[in-house]
């Protein structure tokens, strides 16, 4: 006979009306995300669709988790009262119930996190001009179920009685250790989080490391950046020397680069005919070729006399890096050929020795002239 007072019966109540209230959930949860989806055929699920999907399931456990933990242990305090036993099995159940909803909800949030972050990275961070998102929800998807079920198991040993405090001592000087033993590893980490933060260096960029190697970047990570070299090797890169190192970036802040070649001229040739022809080559090349900046005029002088010619500069903006190799050496070449049309010469190194007069008497007349004087009388006879 039922009776209100009687423990069996509410605990039966409690269990009913716990499957009761888990299945309306169920329910609800289904016309929920019946409405978001509507007709279409193709469905992009929003995130608080997401959500629902995520909790369709591990909810209804966890309402009936609560339910029947608590109607077990309020039946089984009342059957064992006034026997003589050694374990609580009231105080069992209630501990043992408590610790798997503790888990399955551990469960039910890294599976939120992890869509919600897949959602923020197919929607929100492939249309963001910075990389940094890009390259930290990797990371959050990796150390949030570390995160999330390391609390969930603290919570567990709570939940048991279970002093944590010698096992948080523990993992703190565990983790000294650790720390100490992957300071490399970790220098790397800190100075990738300062690479892809900064934003100055992304993927397809040509940079050159002072003392160190160049190529274009590949791919940077938390604790490498990858570079493709001018001969096509693959080239791993620490971050930490990314950090400590004067880095070259020629993509940034623009692709466009500037071309200056340097030559010099005979001191015989006619200055301003040679300014001519520079410039009128340098014009030529900008129209003609496809590695040079037209927006750009091309600019030329002289700059120093130097120990056998007159030097002089021409300047010109390539498109890129690639583009400068190949507009130097246009330059280079029709310079170099119109100026021997031109009879313009480009001396060798040479030097122009000067020497006094030697006396015509002196008391050495009658003595064999050494290795030096006879060189001087060469170059005087010359």
């Amino acid at each position: 006979m039922f009776n209100l007072d009687n423990e069996y019966t509410i605990a039966i109540i409690i269990s009913v009306a716990t499957v009761v209230v888990a299945v309306v959930l169920e329910i609800g949860l289904k016309i929920a995300k019946n409405r978001i989806r509507g007709d279409a055929e193709e469905f992009d699920p929003p995130p608080k669709y997401l959500v629902l999907d995520a909790l369709d399931g591990p909810a209804v456990l966890i309402i009936l988790l609560i339910g029947w933990t608590y109607s077990g242990s309020l039946a089984l305090n009342h059957w064992h009262s006034g026997r003589d036993i050694d374990a609580d099995l009231a105080l069992l159940v209630q501990r043992v119930g408590a610790a798997v909803i503790v888990a399955v909800g551990a469960f039910v949030i890294t599976r939120i996190g992890s869509l919600l972050l897949d959602w923020y990275a197919s929607h929100v961070a492939a249309s963001t001009s910075t990389q940094l998102d890009d390259q930290l929800i990797p990371s959050f998807k990796r150390m949030l179920p570390i995160l999330v079920y390391a609390l969930a198991i603290l919570w567990g040993l709570a939940i048991f009685e279970i002093e944590i405090s010698p096992l948080l001592a523990t993992l703190g000087i565990g983790g000294i250790a650790i720390a100490l033993a992957a300071q490399p590893t970790l220098s790397n980490y800190f100075a990738g989080t300062y690479v892809i933060s900064e934003g100055e260096i992304e993927p397809g960029d040509f940079i050159e490391i002072e003392g160190g190697p160049s190529g274009f970047v590949e791919d940077i990570s938390w604790r490498s950046t990858k570079l493709r070299s001018r001969f096509n090797n693959l080239i791993i890169i620490p971050n930490s020397m990314m950090s400590d190192n004067m880095i070259t970036n020629y993509s940034r802040p623009a692709l466009a680069m500037n071309v200056i070649v340097t030559g010099g001229v005979s001191y015989s040739s006619d200055l301003q005919q040679v300014e001519d022809i520079v410039m009128e080559v340098a014009n030529k090349i900008v129209i003609e070729s496809e590695h040079a900046v037209t927006e750009t005029e091309p600019r030329a002088g002289f700059s120093t006399f130097g120990d056998s010619n007159i030097d002089f500069w021409v300047f010109l903006q390539a498109t890129d890096r690639a583009g400068s190799f190949q507009l130097k050496s246009q330059l280079i070449k029709q310079i170099h050929e119109r100026f021997n049309e031109a009879g313009i010469v480009i001396n060798y190194p040479i030097r122009h020795l000067v020497v006094d007069d030697v006396p015509e008497e002196d008391d050495t007349a009658d003595r064999e002239p050494t290795a030096p004087e006879q060189i001087v009388e060469f170059v005087r006879d010359s």
